[in-house]
């Protein structure tokens, strides 16, 4: 008896201590793995704040420099040199955390890039110092700066891509070490501890649990945007192949959408990119809201959003879905106390009509995105077999149009502004027509847009301007010229010097020239806008603000810009007959250039009695094919002699 008690005590204290060898065990083995969890997930988020702020850093870098070079403003080379630190720093973090040759990788390469691009803003610095602003862009804009900027950009990916893979191998290895270690526990202490054994089987549970989250938030971080949530482009492309595998096994449609936003620019320049930030956020959460069920919503761009989904019925509810994205986003926003509105433009493509590829589907609702930007803004457009064709025309035409403003094969056409009590021309406007070999005689929204997208507008209207002021001679000394500006040109310092060069070319006087602007001009940068009109003024150039009345804001250039005259937009004109409100406008108008002391003309006069109403409402100068349509100024030059005070004409006018 005493035996077998002395064994039961003994059988006792060997199970309680192999229990608590067992407990041990198990609660090392749990506190070591989830200290070593949360290390790596630390790390990693380490690493994703420094890759981040290394390529944010960079970027406002690149801002401050292009800004300085751009403005010449001393804040935004003190913006400059604050961010310097900031990004050596980031750089110095990285290296830290990156494993021992990836760090002597990263640190060689990036710190060499971040050099070479510091001493490139330094020398356009320096440029801009001694007062050459054209070498100062040259530099900032030049393929070494890029080329730089892509090394510093790629060897931040790989440095976080190398900390992804380690920190996902660390994990890999603890769950390795879990599934060896628990079994050969429960083996050592033996199929007895029934209870124990069930209690470790939980904890490993817990464990694989674990290991399942961890690898779901690297995922996670991986593949989502980080300030939207939304799929990034690595996710987008993996999810799109999946999405068009299961239409193509289910045999149903797919259809992708490519938003941009319209007016987002102006909201991140004016406010900072904080606020640019909350729209973004904001613009992810609507989207979520227009497309419920959407397969993927994906941030494409900086701007730029995109989306897929399954649809039925017939292709206009693709249409429809993207006009319920535009009417969402159009909503104003209020956002720390801020109230503002944004746009959206949307080109759509579908499966199967037009591509069976995930790519082919991208890129065709690019195209589509780029006519609605293009030809309607703010509007939805789908994709169809002529926007490829369209490309392929437009890079045609673009060599062609390349040659015509070298050749000489643009023409200036002329149309007059009269005085409307007198009916004497006062002035031309100066309007382009192109002599196309095979196509004849093109007219300005044929080939216009075109200049400006490729870059070519400037060229053109100098080209133009020089021709218009050649020709000029056959007109009177006190005929004037108005040439319009496109929104690309006014943000040009030098463009006030290129007018210059081509009027002292000619022989044309400045105070005969006026340069017509729109409000779209302006709104992308105000300051320099008002930087440019000052040089034109300082020359004796007169400048208008033109289709006056349509935009958001023209009260307020009005208050800012030494403007000299108004002219007042056509829809208003062909529309006062009919809407009394569209009279009122043109009445307030008129008024507003009295008080002002702004010349005022009339656009789009197209009848006797439009001439007459302006006449009694007591507008001074009008312009549209009532008078005259455009001309060739030999014809330009006879409508002169023949607009005597007694002639017919005035007459009708009177």
């Amino acid at each position: 008896m005493k035996h077998t008690a002395t064994t039961a005590r003994r059988t006792v204290l060997i199970a309680l201590a192999g229990a608590a060898i067992m407990v041990t065990a198990v609660v090392f083995e749990r506190t070591s793995f989830e200290r070593a969890q949360r290390t790596a997930m630390l790390n990693l988020l380490a690493a994703n704040r420094a890759a981040s702020e290394i390529l944010l850093t960079d970027e406002r870098l690149t801002m401050s420099a292009n800004m300085a070079a751009a403005t010449g403003e001393k804040r935004w080379l003190a913006r400059y040199n604050a961010n310097i630190p900031v990004l050596e720093s980031a750089i110095r973090r990285a290296t830290e955390l990156a494993s021992t040759p990836a760090a002597q990788e990263f640190d060689e390469k990036t710190r060499t890039a971040s050099k070479r691009l510091l001493a490139l803003g330094n020398s356009a610095f320096k440029e801009l110092h001694e007062g050459d602003a054209k070498s100062a862009r040259y530099l900032l804009d030049s393929g070494l700066y890029k080329h730089h900027k892509e090394i510093l950009a790629e060897g931040t990916a790989r440095f976080f891509e190398s900390s992804l893979g380690a920190i996902r191998s660390q994990l890999l290895r603890l769950q390795q070490r879990t599934e060896i270690a628990l079994p050969l526990i429960i083996v050592i202490c033996g199929l007895g501890a029934y209870v124990l054994w069930y209690r470790l089987n939980v904890s490993l549970s817990r464990s694989q649990s674990a290991f399942v989250r961890a690898e779901g938030t690297i995922r996670s971080l991986a593949m989502s945007d980080a300030l939207t949530g939304l799929a990034n482009r690595r996710a987008l492309f993996v999810e799109l192949k999946d999405a068009l595998a299961q239409a193509k096994r289910n045999n149903t449609k797919l259809a992708v959408l490519m938003i941009d936003l319209d007016r987002f620019k102006p909201i991140n320049d004016q406010h900072g990119h904080l606020v640019g930030d909350l729209v973004l956020k904001q613009v992810a959460y609507r989207l979520a809201a227009a497309l419920p069920k959407a397969q993927v919503q994906a941030r494409y761009g900086g701007d730029e959003f995109l989306a897929v989904l399954k649809y039925e019925g017939d292709d206009n509810t693709v249409q429809r879905l993207g006009c319920q994205v535009i009417d969402t986003l159009l909503q104003p926003m209020c956002l720390d106390g801020l109230q503002m509105q944004i746009g959206a433009s949307v080109g759509s493509a579908v499966y199967p009509r037009d591509a069976s590829t995930d790519e082919e589907l991208i890129r065709k609702a690019d195209l589509a995105l780029r006519h609605a930007k293009k030809h309607a803004p703010g509007a939805a457009v789908a994709y169809d077999a002529t926007l490829d064709s369209d490309t392929g025309t437009r890079a045609q035409l673009e060599t062609e149009l390349r040659k015509a403003i070298a050749s000489g094969a643009l023409i200036p056409y002329f149309q007059p502004v009269v005085e409307l009590r007198s009916g004497k021309v006062r002035g031309f406007e100066i309007l382009c027509r192109w002599l196309h070999p095979e196509r004849g005689l093109l007219q300005p929204d044929e080939f216009i847009p075109l200049a400006e997208s490729s870059g070519l507008i400037q060229e053109l209207t100098m080209a133009l301007l020089r021709t218009a002021c050649l020709n000029a001679r056959a007109l009177p000394d006190d005929v004037t010229l108005a040439v319009n500006i496109a929104p690309q040109q006014i943000q040009d310092p030098s463009l006030a010097h290129k007018i210059l060069a081509v009027l002292s070319a000619t022989g044309f006087a400045p105070h005969r020239l006026e340069v017509e602007l729109t409000e779209n001009a302006l709104v992308t940068d105000l300051p320099a806008a008002q930087h440019v009109i000052s040089s034109l003024k300082n020359l004796g150039i007169k400048v208008a603000l033109d289709d006056f009345g349509t935009g958001y804001s023209s009260l307020y250039y009005l208050s800012e810009l030494p403007i000299d005259m108004i002219k007042i937009d056509r829809s208003f004109i062909r529309s006062m007959r009919e809407r009394k409100e569209s009279a009122k406008i043109v009445t307030a108008i008129l008024g507003l250039g009295k008080s002002l002391n702004l010349a005022t003309i009339a656009e789009g006069v197209e009848t006797e009695r439009d001439a007459n109403v302006l006449k009694g409402k007591g507008c001074s100068l009008a312009q549209g094919n009532y008078f005259g349509r455009p001309m060739p100024i030999d014809d330009a030059a006879a409508f002169v002699r023949g607009r005597q005070p007694s002639s017919s004409k005035r007459q009708m006018v009177a």
